[in-house]
């Protein structure tokens, strides 16, 4: 599974999963409200059809239908266990143009530069 990195706004980026199950996950991380937006989205299509005998005169019939399933969850940085992972899509995001506040204690109540960095 392959992360799809983009820059929506100075402050915010989106990363993006296409998952196994045909599935999305899209989060965003929001630095000047300090929040990350998890979505889930699946979408199924569901085809029915009815076959008809030619010898009585009818044909093939075909229904679809669309089914979405939608999942939203916000999550403030301050309630976050572990900052790596928010370390790094702050260096992303910067990376990508952005200009997005400072990490520090303030916006995450916990931010130890150094401390948490990914090997």
């Amino acid at each position: 599974m392959m992360t799809e990195y983009k820059k929506e706004d100075d402050y915010t980026l989106l990363a993006t999963n296409i998952l196994p199950s045909g599935g999305t996950l899209s989060r965003y991380f929001n630095f000047a409200a300090g929040q990350i937006t998890t979505i889930f989205t699946q979408r199924a299509d569901l085809t029915k059809q009815d076959h008809q005998s030619t010898y009585s005169g009818g044909g093939i019939s075909v229904s679809v239908s669309t089914a979405l399933t939608s999942q939203m969850s916000i999550q403030s940085f301050s309630s976050l266990d572990y900052t790596a992972e928010l370390e790094q899509m702050h260096e992303i995001l910067k990376k990508q143009g952005g200009h997005p506040p400072e990490l520090d204690e303030q916006l995450t109540k916990k931010i130890n530069k150094g401390s948490n960095k990914l090997p």
